[in-house]
């Protein structure tokens, strides 16, 4: 409340808005991310509201800078972005931008598996609830930033992309939450920025899988690997290895697959690379 409240005053006490105020980029697909930049006057404290969700924007070379999530399930409108910033001398500028989100189609993907991995025994079920609990809890965390830039964790081709609605063995699943990477078994993997790591564990569908921390709400997730070189709490920087290409969990062949999650929203890892020009 008090922060909303804030978020209102300032609304209220708005001057023109400053030119330098950026959206990159402007119209975005659902399950994509849009970065906003500040370029002028140092800041003192700086805001976005958009949707429901209360972004800060932090210090980036000599501006600042916001990672917006667009949710998988956004419908296809343009949508306002409301900015307050407050320099150092106290004063407040507001700014509204609008970002225009499509809605794209995406390819539905057949797949077969074994039963019981598909249709999960008691057991099982209980074990994928903890692990499901455990993962959702880690992505509420708000650490500082880590990350500058961000890079390709293999260079082989992708061979399933984000947000593809699946079957498997004929029954209908939750979309693709990530891209897959037809990398060979044993391909080492890199860290996608830098980053602490703050999971590596073995879990029911993505086998052996590590979690990255790279700050401000932005977590990847690198799932099905073969081996795992870090452990919890190692701090990566972006290009570090930190495990090879495996098939393990629920997985038809040896691959990479990549998650990105962004205040708790799942994100294409495409979409963010291509924000930063990789």
């Amino acid at each position: 409340m008090r922060l909303q409240f804030m978020l209102i005053f300032l609304l209220l006490t708005s001057t023109p808005a400053w030119s330098e105020l950026t959206l990159h980029p402007e119209q975005v697909n659902n399950g994509e991310v849009t970065v906003l930049r500040w370029q002028g006057e140092p800041l003192s404290f700086g805001v976005a509201r958009f949707m429901d969700d209360v972004i800060y924007l932090y210090p980036d070379n000599g501006g600042a800078i916001a990672l917006l999530p667009i949710g998988l399930d956004v419908a296809e409108a343009d949508y306002p972005l409301h900015v307050a910033l407050v320099d150092r001398q106290g004063q407040t500028t507001v700014s509204e931008l609008q970002l225009h989100v499509s809605h794209k189609q995406r390819p539905v993907e057949h797949l077969t598996l074994p039963q019981n991995m598909v249709t999960p025994d008691a057991e099982s079920l209980a074990r994928i609830d903890r692990e499901s609990k455990q993962l959702k809890e880690l992505f509420t965390l708000r650490s500082p930033r880590f990350w500058t830039h961000f890079e390709r964790p293999v260079d082989e081709e992708v061979s399933s992309i984000f947000g593809k609605r699946r079957l498997l063995n004929g029954e209908p699943k939750s979309p693709h939450s990530g891209t897959d990477f037809r990398s060979p078994a044993g391909t080492p993997i890199r860290s996608l920025s830098n980053g602490r790591v703050v999971l590596a564990a073995d879990l029911f569908y993505t086998g052996k899988t590590v979690v990255v921390d790279h700050g401000e709400g932005l977590f990847s997730v690198y799932a099905h690997l073969s081996e795992v070189l870090v452990n919890e709490g190692h701090e990566l920087l972006v290009g570090d290895v930190l495990g090879k290409v495996g098939s393990t969990g629920r997985s038809t062949g040896a691959h990479l697959h990549l998650t990105v999650r962004l205040l708790e929203e799942r994100i294409d890892p495409l979409a963010l690379l291509a924000a930063f020009g990789e």
